[in-house]
């Protein structure tokens, strides 16, 4: 019995090996992470069924024989993963802590501040330019490559970490090029530029409402954060579902706004794909995800039940231009990539364009040679009744916002990507096919190999001084190539004619005692950032 036990549990070891050689090791799995979990579980109970009706063994015999079968299986299949893990991956030859070559469990320890592009600054001043955060997963800051990264005709694909939510998939986050570009397409008339100017014509209003909230401040220190994201969600809502939340009349946040921030912070944690989709089913853990998901689901849907409401009211919005893609087709809402573009026109809607205008007003309160400067631009360009059209080619002022997203993008941890299949060369060294890989671009902001005195706010660099720019295509805060922001047009929109108005109507201030810190270093990463908090005084002119 010992003898033949001692065999079975060398036949599993060596299974185990194998299975992790010709399988684990060379497909992708992190989808189906229940499936072998409970093939597992039912074939140990099996073994334990057959031993004791079969062979007639107690209970307690039978448990203890399937056990270390088991355990001689999942030795083989972990013990394979380790060893090559350590000494084998040709990723070895990278720099990183240790630990990191055992598997991405590491970096996520580390993130429980939620401050992901804080730790990889610290791990790029340390390591270099190359650094290893996980068993297959590097961070890479080579402005050299941006244009094979991300470039039209790059063959890199997007990473694992797309298939999260899988099968509830969007335009966003679906892997597959073909279906991206299609979905794109169904997209592109509601960014057109004809489209975007009539946003801004109905957006008028928000924005004059925000600027009308700051004013009954009265030159007492208004926490922006706040401010802006009630604007901004605000704004999602009227253009994306023609829906009026009224946040910023009434002062009050929307319950649906602690609810994206919510939803957003188990993406803080770099967690494998295979672990994020156990996490977010768990009731305690992934409540706030899964009523975030719903809340999108419901916004949908109220788009559909109230179109000719909807258009009445606000005209064609955005989601009107997509659900002109389902004509004549019943309950389009049931569609899992309409839910999740949904979702996608929530977050990017509003989680961004708040916290770039809470980062610029930042800088711009601490510089007052700055707004003197752009006021003066602004002067002759806002006369009458002038739109965005007037005042986009304003250089300083783009120069402004361009260094409020190179300073803080608004994805501080950069998009995760895969190597193509043959592999790239990345600062005179060979990175193999199927790496997954991150550019941050709070990180790559921030070097000064890439911009002459990374640290500082000096609009001037993005014209007057264009040799403070070493290396223009490092500079990608809405992505590149064809995985690009579709939104990039409205949300600079958005935020020239926001900061126009109120630039040229208050002077700028950062509140007594207010230092920055905690923008600086309370701002949560979580995919898109959540600033922390910081009070500004506008003083009417």
């Amino acid at each position: 019995m010992a003898i033949a036990l001692g065999a079975v549990c060398a036949l599993a070891a060596l299974g185990g090996n194998t299975s992790w050689f010709f399988y684990f090791h060379r497909f992708e799995t992190h989808l189906h992470g229940l499936l072998y979990l409970n093939t597992f579980l039912l074939s140990c109970a099996a073994g334990c069924l057959a031993l004791t009706k079969l062979d007639g063994q107690s209970v307690g015999v039978a448990t203890a024989a399937v056990s270390a079968v088991a355990i001689s299986f999942l030795t083989g299949v972990y013990g394979s993963l380790l060893v090559w893990r350590v000494f084998f991956n040709p990723l070895n030859q990278f720099p990183g802590p240790w630990a990191a070559r055992l598997g991405n469990l590491w970096f996520t320890s580390k993130l429980t501040k939620a401050d992901a592009y804080h730790k990889m600054k610290a791990l790029h001043d340390e390591f270099g330019r190359i650094v290893r955060i996980g068993s297959n997963d590097l961070s890479i800051i080579d402005p050299n490559i941006m244009e094979a990264a991300y470039g039209r005709n790059s063959a890199v694909t997007k990473g694992l970490w797309y298939d999260n939510d899988a099968p509830l998939t969007s335009m966003h986050t679906t892997r597959d090029r073909a279906l991206h570009d299609k979905r794109r397409k169904v997209w592109a008339p509601a960014f057109s530029e004809k489209a975007v100017r009539e946003y801004e014509t109905r957006m008028s209003g928000c924005t004059d409402t925000l600027v009308e909230k700051v004013a009954e401040y009265k030159g007492k220190p208004v926490d922006i954060k706040v401010r802006f994201n009630l604007f901004a969600f605000d704004v999602m809502a009227l253009l994306a579902f023609g829906k009026n939340y009224g946040m910023l009349e009434k002062g009050e946040k929307h319950w649906a706004l602690d609810l994206l921030d919510e939803g957003m912070q188990p993406l803080a944690y770099f967690l494998p794909g295979w672990m994020f989709r156990r996490v977010t089913v768990i009731p305690f853990a992934g409540a706030g995800y899964q009523r975030f998901v719903q809340f999108c689901v419901d916004e949908l849907s109220w788009r559909v039940e109230n179109a000719s409401e909807a258009d009445s009211k606000a005209g064609s919005d955005i989601m009107s231009w997509i659900l002109r893609a389902y004509e004549g087709i019943d309950r389009p809402e049931r569609d899992p990539m309409l839910r999740a573009d949904a979702r996608l026109i929530i977050v990017a809607g509003s989680d961004t364009t708040a916290s770039t205008l809470t980062y610029l007003f930042y800088h711009l309160a601490s510089n007052p040679e700055a707004v003197q400067i752009l006021r003066a631009e602004l002067k002759p360009l806002t006369v009458g009744d002038w739109t965005d059209k007037t005042i986009n080619q304003a250089q300083y002022l783009n120069g402004c916002i361009n260094e409020a997203l190179r300073l803080h993008p608004a994805v501080p941890s950069g998009v995760q990507r895969m190597m193509p299949p043959k592999g790239m060369e990345v600062d005179g060294r060979h990175i193999s096919g199927g790496t997954i890989f991150y550019m941050p671009q709070y990180v790559m902001g921030r070097d000064p190999r890439i911009y002459e005195d990374p640290g500082s706010f000096i609009p001037e660099r993005w014209f007057r001084k264009p040799d403070m720019v070493k290396y223009k295509d490092a500079f990608a805060p809405f992505s590149m190539g064809p995985f690009g922001c579709i939104g990039k047009s409205l949300a600079l929109v958005e935020l020239r004619t926001v900061t126009a108005r109120l630039v040229n109507r208050f002077d700028l201030s950062l509140a007594p005692g207010e230092d920055g810190s905690r923008l600086m270093y309370e701002t949560k990463d979580h995919f898109t950032v959540d600033p922390g908090h910081i009070d500004i005084v506008f003083r009417e002119r």
